[in-house]
């Protein structure tokens, strides 16, 4: 017969609920290898997992970002009527969204940049921009216009990781839709 003391020390190994019937006396659960054995394998995901979360740095979530960002503007300038541009500062990696004052001021010194411009991930940069107003810019700053009449300056945006895989995001002037096109130096 199996005192009391040994049933409350062989609980120690199990998890779960007690069942405790007058015909069987059993505990159903888990046991101690089966946890360790199911956290091991959660922790091994975790960590293949949480690098590509955590960057968020590869060309094609980058470029989603951008196209967003595209599609978002776009749509503002044509329902509240109001010229925007997209900004993009090739120096730092940044680029940030504004009201344009004018549809037709081609000066950007008046725009505001945002304490909190939106960053490309760490190993992307913007390798040029290529713009009707601006031509090929590879340092420095540039802009698209957003007009409220429904277009956009065409643009083409070249996004390159430290791989050297360039994304081109090329921006159609009528319908604001972005094609995306891999190039690999």
């Amino acid at each position: 017969m199996v005192s009391q003391v040994e049933k409350g020390k062989t609980q120690i190994f199990k998890a779960g609920i007690l069942n405790d019937n007058r015909r069987r006396t059993c505990v159903d659960g888990f046991s101690l290898v089966e946890l360790v054995a199911v956290i091991f394998v959660l922790i091994l995901m975790v960590s293949i997992v949480y690098p590509k979360i955590r960057t968020g740095g590869d060309l094609k979530t980058v470029s989603r970002q951008i196209i967003g960002t595209i599609q978002h503007t776009y749509s503002r300038a044509e329902s509240e009527k109001q010229p925007y541009r997209l900004h993009y500062d090739l120096t730092h990696g940044e680029y940030w969204v504004s009201v344009a004052p004018t549809a037709v001021d081609n000066d950007a010194s008046q725009d505001v940049k945002p304490d909190q411009p939106r960053l490309l991930p760490k190993g992307i940069k913007f390798a040029k921009i290529e713009t009707m107003h601006f031509g090929v810019v590879v340092d420095g700053r540039a802009f698209t216009n957003f007009y409220p009449i429904g277009r956009v300056e065409p643009t083409v945006i070249h996004l390159r990781d430290k791989e050297h895989e360039t994304f081109l995001l090329s921006i159609n002037p009528l319908t604001a839709r972005v094609t995306v096109s891999s190039d690999t130096e």
